[in-house]
C-alpha cells in the first residue's frame, strides 16, 4: 500500500507540474517530440512552467544538432502530413506518421484484410475521389498494414533484429492504430538513445570552435530517392538543370563480352518500344525531369538465388547510337533495393541515363565485383525524345509501394518524381504481386491544355513556414510595413484529365471498366503525377493486364490528346505459397466447319 501511495504521489506531482503549462502542455505528444529518450520523457514530467518548457525544448534540439536536425524533422513531419493524412487525424500524428518520422521509410509494407471487414480492403477513402472502388464489389473496410524494417536499417551496435509494426488502418473512423506498441516502443527508445549518444560523442570529440554535429535522423531515413513535401523555410530555388552525361567507363573484358552479346540480341534501335520495355530481369522507359528534360530510366532485377554474398555487385552497360557508334558505357557499384517476390526477396538496381535526344540500343547487366561473372543481363532499344511542349504521358509504372522522401533529389534520379514533394515509385519490373500487396499504378502528365481564356499555371509555390516568418528580418519587415488587404486570388486553371481503367485476366475483362477523372498532383510547371492503389486481396491467382486510357478534355476534339493515350502493364497475382500460378491454356483456334456434301436425289 505504501508503495502504491508513493507512486500515486509521484504521478500526481507530475500531473500538477504539467498542469501549470499552457503553451507547451501537449508538446511531448507532438510529432516533434518522437525522438525523446525514456530519460528525457521522465525529465519532461518535472517541467513546471512554460519558461522551463522553452528551455527544455531548446536543449532537445541543441543536443541533436540544432537547426539542421530541426529542419530535417520538419521535412519529415510535412511528408507524413501529406502521405498518411486521414479524416480524423493529421498524418504526422498517426501511428504510421510517427514511425515514419522516427525511422524513415520501411523496407517493405505488407497489407491484409481485417477479418470480418468489408470487401474492399484498400484502405483508401472512397469519398476521396479515387474512383478505384468502382473496380471492386463491396464497401470500404479496414486493413492491417505491416511495416517491416530489416535489421540492416539499424545500427549494428544495437543488435536489433527485424522490426514489424502492425497498424490497423480504419477509413470509416478516419484513423490508424498501432497494434503492437510494446515491441515497437522499445525499439524506438533504443534507436533514440543510440542516436543521441552518437551525436553527443561526435560533439565532444569535435574542436570547440566547430559547430555542433548535425543529428539528422540516419540509418532509417529513406534514400534521396515517395508524395509528401519537405517543409521549407523559404521558397525553394528553381530545380537544377539535368546533369551532363556521365563519362564513359572502362569495362572489364568479361563484362564487355557479355554486354556485347546482349547488345546483339537487342531490338532494332530504329523501332524502340513505344512506351516501356520489359524483358526478363529488366524494365525501362523514358521519363522527364521537373524542368522538362527527357532521360531514360531502367531497372535490373536480380533474383534472390543469384544475390552474391559479400561485396555488392557491379552495374555495367553499353549504349550505342542508331548508327552503331558507342554513346556511353557504365561500370559502377550497384545500389541494391529489396523487392519482395512471393516468399523470396529479390534485389533491384535502378539507373538513369542522360543523353541527347535520339534512338539508342543498350545492354545492361549486374556482375560479380571483378566483372568475371554476369549475374543478369538484358538488351533493349529505347528513345530519348526532344524536349517538347506537347501533351505527353509517361510509361505506366506498376508498383507495390510509393515512398515519400525527406531530401531534395537530383532532377534525373530514377523513378523519383517531384522536387519539392518528391516521391519514389519503385517499379515491380517482374510484375509479380502477392494478394497481400496493393497494386499501385502511377504515371505522369506533361503539358495538359488549360482553358483558352486562362494562362497555364505553374505548380503552386510552398508558403514559408512559421519559423521563417519568425526570423528577425521578417519581424522587422512586418513591423515597418503596413499590411495591405489581400486581393482575392483567382482560381488557377486546372487540367481536365479523364481516364478509363480496366483489368483483364487472360485477355478477358475481369471487372467492368471504370471511367473517372484523374486525381492530379502538381510536380512542376505543366507537369503532374497521377495514380492510386488497387487492393489485390480479392484477386484470384492468375495473369492480369492493367489498362488505362488517358484523355485531355481541354484539348481540341480532333487531337490525339483528346482521343486519349493508352498505357498498359502486365502483372501476376502469385499463389498463396508464393509460386507462380498455372499458365493459362491458350484457347483453341476456331475452325470453319467443313460443309457436308449434299445427298444426290
Amino acid at each position: 500500500m505504501k508503495r502504491f501511495l508513493s507512486a500515486a504521489l509521484i504521478f500526481g506531482g507530475a500531473l500538477a507540474a504539467l498542469g501549470q503549462l499552457s503553451k507547451y502542455k501537449d508538446w511531448a505528444k507532438s510529432p516533434e517530440a518522437v525522438f525523446l529518450t525514456p530519460a528525457e520523457k521522465a525529465d519532461w514530467t518535472k517541467v513546471s512552467s512554460d519558461a522551463d518548457a522553452e528551455k527544455f525544448i531548446a536543449d532537445y534540439w541543441a543536443k541533436r544538432g540544432g537547426d539542421a536536425f530541426h529542419q530535417e524533422v520538419a521535412r519529415r513531419i510535412s511528408a507524413a502530413d501529406q502521405q498518411f493524412k486521414m479524416r480524423s487525424q493529421k498524418g504526422s500524428e498517426s501511428a504510421r506518421g510517427r514511425i515514419f518520422i522516427t525511422l524513415g521509410a520501411p523496407t517493405r509494407v505488407m497489407e491484409s484484410r481485417v477479418p470480418g471487414a468489408a470487401d474492399n480492403p484498400s484502405g483508401v477513402d472512397s469519398q476521396a475521389g479515387s474512383g478505384l472502388s468502382q473496380l471492386q464489389e463491396g464497401n470500404q473496410g479496414s486493413v492491417v498494414q505491416t511495416w517491416v524494417y530489416d535489421k540492416s536499417k539499424f545500427d549494428p551496435a544495437l543488435e536489433l533484429s527485424e522490426l514489424r509494426a502492425q497498424i490497423t488502418v480504419d477509413p470509416q473512423r478516419g484513423r490508424d492504430e498501432l497494434m503492437n506498441p510494446g515491441p515497437v516502443g522499445k525499439t524506438l527508445d533504443k534507436v533514440n538513445e543510440k542516436r543521441l549518444a552518437d551525436v553527443q560523442q561526435k560533439t565532444a570529440a569535435a574542436p570547440s570552435s566547430a559547430p555542433p554535429a548535425s543529428a539528422a535522423p540516419s540509418g532509417n531515413a529513406p534514400p534521396a530517392s515517395a508524395p509528401p513535401a519537405p517543409a521549407a523555410a523559404a521558397p525553394a530555388p528553381a530545380a537544377a538543370a539535368a546533369p551532363p552525361p556521365a563519362p564513359a567507363a572502362a569495362l572489364p573484358a568479361a563484362a564487355r563480352s557479355a554486354l556485347d552479346a546482349a547488345l546483339k540480341s537487342a531490338p532494332d534501335p530504329s523501332k524502340p518500344a513505344a512506351s516501356a520495355s520489359k524483358t526478363p530481369g529488366f524494365w525501362g522507359g523514358d521519363f522527364r525531369s521537373v524542368p522538362g528534360d527527357p532521360f531514360y530510366a531502367f531497372q535490373l532485377i536480380l533474383p534472390a538465388s543469384k544475390v552474391p554474398a559479400g561485396a555488392a555487385p557491379k552495374l555495367g552497360g553499353v549504349v550505342t547510337k542508331e548508327d552503331g557508334s558507342e554513346a556511353t558505357t557504365i561500370w559502377e557499384d550497384a545500389v541494391l533495393v529489396d523487392s519482395k517476390n512471393g516468399n523470396a526477396v529479390d534485389k533491384t538496381a535502378d539507373k538513369s541515363i542522360v543523353l541527347p535526344a535520339g534512338k539508342y540500343k543498350g545492354s545492361f547487366g549486374l556482375f560479380s565485383p571483378d566483372g568475371a561473372t554476369a549475374l543478369v543481363s538484358a538488351g533493349t532499344a529505347f528513345e530519348i525524345p526532344e524536349k517538347s511542349t506537347d501533351f505527353r504521358i509517361s510509361p505506366l509504372v506498376l508498383a507495390s509501394t510509393l515512398t515519400p522522401l525527406t531530401k531534395r533529389p537530383n532532377p534525373t534520379d530514377p523513378f523519383v518524381f517531384g522536387m519539392e514533394k518528391p516521391i519514389r515509385v519503385e517499379p515491380k519490373g517482374n510484375g509479380m504481386f502477392s494478394r497481400e500487396d496493393g497494386l499501385w499504378y502511377f504515371y505522369t502528365v506533361s503539358n495538359p491544355a488549360v482553358p483558352a481564356e486562362a494562362p497555364a499555371a505553374a505548380a503552386p509555390a510552398e508558403a514559408p513556414t512559421p519559423a521563417a516568418a519568425a526570423t528577425p528580418a521578417a519581424g522587422a519587415a512586418a513591423a515597418t510595413t503596413p499590411a495591405a488587404p489581400a486581393a482575392p486570388a483567382a482560381a488557377a486553371p486546372r487540367p481536365r484529365i479523364m481516364t478509363r481503367i480496366g483489368v483483364l485476366r487472360d485477355g478477358k475483362p475481369a471487372f467492368q471498366p471504370a471511367t473517372l477523372p484523374a486525381e492530379l498532383q502538381p510536380l512542376g510547371t505543366s507537369y503532374y503525377a497521377a495514380g492510386s492503389e488497387i487492393p489485390l486481396a480479392t484477386f484470384e491467382p492468375g495473369y492480369y493486364t492493367f489498362t488505362i486510357n488517358i484523355r485531355d478534355l481541354n484539348a481540341p476534339r480532333d487531337s490525339a490528346a483528346f482521343k486519349g493515350v493508352d498505357r498498359s502493364g502486365d502483372f501476376v497475382v502469385l499463389a498463396a505459397d508464393g509460386n507462380l500460378p498455372p499458365t493459362p491454356t491458350p484457347a483453341a483456334p476456331k475452325t470453319t466447319p467443313t460443309p457436308r456434301p449434299k445427298k444426290k436425289a
